[in-house]
């Protein structure tokens, strides 16, 4: 569906023309240039969707599980996948834009009982988050492509406007913090062993450690430190591209959203974390390890969203911001004057050129995003828990709808997904359909 680029706040004008100029065919964004309000988490349960659409929510997100789906090697549940389908069909029956999470970074536990489809880490540890391993393991990613290939089959894409590639873009979390990060690529595959996943290169160091200052009985460059830092992380937005590839191989023709959180490792700290040969240094949000080297990464996948518009329909590549509003915003929006919200012309240069590239993560995510030429969608972290990415220092959920709402304006967003819908439907949140209505409309919480 077509949308207008007629703005009525001035104060986004630049963002919502580059957002207009970056592509046409999302249909995230509501009529008159304004994001699409959403929620996560979406039920599609009737009562709940007439509620959300009275309120003024046009798109929700709902997320199938993986586990739920193949709960045994050759076992394909029909009857989970066929309510995943009328899920899907109730939604989209109401008017509802639909954006679908496979859950394919929820695996099944047959699927990490497969042959090197778990993460290794330099000192040998392997992941226990449940991750599979699907930036190098063969295995791992035919037993993700025959996931999808049930998917198409036993929910099919109708109605289903775009996909989440993944949960958030990233290698696992550190295993253990106090030793340092974790570099996930010292399974057998990654080494240059068996099982390397198809058209995926293994590491150009073999058995060399993170912080170790020989390989091979030589000293290690700076330049050969750099090497094996960008071999790590095009690996795993390469894990991405396959994705991609993949779910257009299966015959899903919309678009496609990449989550992410934070603001990655950022250009001052890469420099330095690779002068100390990766050893931990220069790694205050812990991205180094996760491989979240966003200035390179989003150039990727600005490839693969030319190639995705080239396509018959075209279709695009979207950037989803996991954390709006999340600690680091609440922080910048108590500086004097507040330093938390997109202002016209942010770039990534402006930003370091001010000393604005630490402050709100969201501010400078956004804009490289928006200078690699991506669109953004975005989404607050929800309160405060182990499943979430809210923390002590995060807004109440009820602030953060109404900041995140505020900041999706602002910034010129094409949709804010709401966390979660259950709590719109939850007494005691703090937030409910109704409150959140005024907040779409414009009148506050």
């Amino acid at each position: 569906m077509s949308r207008s680029c007629v703005v009525t706040l001035v104060a986004t004008l630049t963002f919502v023309l580059a957002a207009c100029a970056s592509g046409e065919q999302s249909g995230a964004r509501a009529a008159g240039g304004v994001p699409a309000f959403g929620v996560l988490g979406s039920s599609c349960d009737p009562e709940r969707v007439a509620a959300l659409r009275r309120a003024g929510v046009t798109t929700v997100m709902t997320e199938m599980q993986w586990a739920e789906a193949q709960p045994a090697r050759d076992v394909v549940d029909r009857d989970y996948l066929a309510g995943v389908r009328q899920r899907i069909a109730t939604c989209t029956g109401a008017g509802m834009r639909v954006v679908l999470g496979a859950g394919v970074h929820n695996p099944p536990a047959w699927v990490l009982d497969l042959p090197g489809a778990g993460y290794v880490d330099q000192y040998g540890t392997t992941s226990s988050q449940g991750e599979a391993n699907l930036v190098f393991g063969a295995a791992a990613r035919d037993a993700a492509a025959g996931y999808l290939r049930e998917i198409a089959e036993g929910v099919g894409f109708d109605g289903v406007a775009a996909v989440r590639l993944v949960g958030e873009l990233g290698y696992p979390a550190p295993a253990n913090r106090a030793e340092g990060p974790s570099f996930w690529a010292f399974d057998d595959a990654a080494q240059g062993g068996p099982g390397l996943a198809e058209g995926v290169f293994p590491t150009p160091m073999p058995g060399w450690l993170p912080a170790v200052p020989v390989w091979q009985g030589s000293p290690v460059s700076p330049e050969q430190v750099a090497g094996w830092y960008d071999w790590y992380t095009a690996a795993l937005v390469g894990s991405v591209v396959w994705l991609a590839e993949t779910w257009r191989a299966v015959g899903f023709t919309g678009d496609l959203q990449v989550p992410l959180a934070g603001r990655g490792v950022l250009p001052a700290d890469r420099e330095d974390a690779i002068a100390g040969r990766l050893d931990g240094r220069a790694d205050p949000d812990g991205a180094l390890g996760r491989g979240l080297d966003y200035p390179q990464q989003f150039g990727v996948l600005a490839d693969l969203d030319a190639r995705s518009r080239a396509l018959t329909p075209p279709a695009r590549v979207v950037v989803d911001y996991t954390g709006l509003d999340d600690d680091t915003a609440t922080r910048a929006r108590a500086a004097d004057p507040p330093q938390d919200t997109c202002r016209p012309g942010d770039t990534p240069e402006s930003l370091t050129a001010a000393g604005l590239e630490r402050g709100a993560a969201q501010r400078w995510t956004i804009a490289l995003a928006r200078s690699a030429g991506l669109g953004v969608v975005a989404e607050n972290p929800g309160p405060p828990g182990p499943t979430t990415g809210g923390s002590a220092f995060s807004d109440s959920e009820a602030d953060q709808m109404v900041q995140g709402a505020r900041y999706a304006r602002e910034c010129g967003l094409e949709a804010f997904y709401l966390a979660f819908e259950d709590d719109l439907f939850t007494p005691g949140s703090g937030v409910d359909p109704e409150a959140y209505g005024r907040v779409i409309a414009g009148s506050g919480s």
